[in-house]
């Protein structure tokens, strides 16, 4: 599922100050060296394609780097840890025939049996709270409880950031779906209009002062058509008895917005 924030955005420039290299787990580290990995492949795919020699492509790789270690300021990112459940939670929710009605996401009591909140989050992990679990969705604004004392789903995309913490692996898997969507039109695309689609939509010389509602605007549009197109996979999910005569592959659309002003 796509990852989105429900949050408006401030105009202003993020804070940005000189912090240690942080220590990281093996765990951490392994995690982050594979999302690595991921981001690079189809870019260098494509630059190796564009005619640039290995040998070239390692000196620009270094040399980046290089400018990146000297800068007197870095931005620390926090990891965000044990953050699966939570997703697994508000995936199944908005995908699962018994938390749906037509096709949305319905209301669920607190407690009791299927459907409820509690049984949705033991389906998911027998040994996970649901009481933590109705915290962190609230705190991150992807559930709230109605005054009938029945549970919402407010959001069916779960934030990456989350009080200064961030998910990386979200972050790579949009990143690395927007470059392999690149990678296919441009060197395996089969023919003219046959690809991935592929268009962006802006306007040069736009005025600044335009830039706050236009945020609140996409986030506001994006986020009914993502919910639309979520809709329309659950609709159209074959039944459980042929999914094992066919090939499951992972389909969806990604959406990020263009907005010079917070450069």
């Amino acid at each position: 599922m796509p990852t989105a924030s429900g949050r408006p955005t401030r105009m202003t420039h993020p804070s940005i100050r000189h912090v240690a290299r942080l220590s990281q787990s093996p765990e951490q580290a392994r995690k982050t060296r594979e999302c690595a990995r991921q981001m690079l492949r189809p870019l260098l795919r494509v630059l190796l394609a564009a005619g640039i020699d290995q040998r070239q492509l390692v000196q620009v790789c270094e040399q980046v780097v290089q400018q990146l270690s000297s800068r007197a300021v870095v931005a620390r990112i926090t990891p965000l840890l044990n953050r699966k459940p939570l997703e697994v939670i508000v995936a199944r929710w908005a995908s699962h025939s018994a938390y749906l009605d037509r096709g949305k996401p319905i209301r669920l009591r607190l407690r009791g049996k299927r459907p409820s909140f509690q049984e949705l989050v033991k389906t998911v992990s027998a040994g996970y709270s649901p009481s933590l679990a109705l915290r962190n969705l609230q705190r991150s604004h992807v559930v709230r409880i109605a005054r009938d004392r029945k549970v919402e789903l407010v959001s069916r995309f779960y934030p990456v950031r989350s009080h200064g913490a961030v998910d990386i692996e979200p972050f790579s898997k949009m990143t690395t779906d927007f470059l392999r969507a690149h990678e296919f039109n441009l060197l395996k695309n089969p023919a003219l209009g046959r690809g991935l689609f592929q268009r962006i939509a802006h306007k040069l010389n736009s005025d600044s002062r335009l830039a706050p509602t236009f945020n609140r605007y996409v986030r506001e549009q994006g986020q009914l058509f993502l919910e639309t197109v979520d809709e329309w996979l659950v609709r159209h999910q074959p039944k459980r008895s042929s999914l094992r005569r066919k090939k499951n592959v992972r389909l969806g659309v990604g959406i990020y917005v263009i907005n010079e002003a917070l450069r």
